[in-house]
């Protein structure tokens, strides 16, 4: 790392209550965000409390709330991505159907009409 890397720390965002204290129910809100350091040995690096924000631990119930919204979150956006990825794979599907029987049906049609009108009665 160079000299301006410690002079401007990375900023991560702390989760911490909403205002009016630690009270049951509460979803925890972004409300600030703290430097880090960086160690010289370029491990993991170490969250650092800036003079703005006081993070606070989050609660058993505030986890698990948190951990609800994220389940909920991914499995509304998976079941999203998916709805559209079956939405474009049958676009694309009809669309090479579509293009096969245009190029494949009236040789298929001549043929039949050809083996009709052409076969000894």
């Amino acid at each position: 790392m160079g000299d301006s890397d410690d002079q401007n720390p990375r900023v991560v965002p702390v989760l911490t209550t909403a205002v009016g204290g630690n009270q049951a129910g509460t979803v925890p809100v972004l409300t600030s965000a703290v430097g880090t350091d960086a160690p010289a040995d370029g491990g993991v690096p170490v969250l650092g409390q800036t003079e703005a924000s006081t993070p606070t631990r989050l609660s058993d119930e505030e986890l698990l709330a948190l951990r609800s919204r994220l389940a909920s979150a991914t499995r509304n956006l998976a079941e999203r991505l998916i709805e559209e990825s079956l939405s474009e794979l049958e676009m694309a599907l009809f669309e090479s159907v579509s293009a096969r029987l245009r190029e494949q049906l009236p040789d298929m049609l001549e043929q039949a009409l050809r083996d009709h009108f052409d076969a000894p009665d």
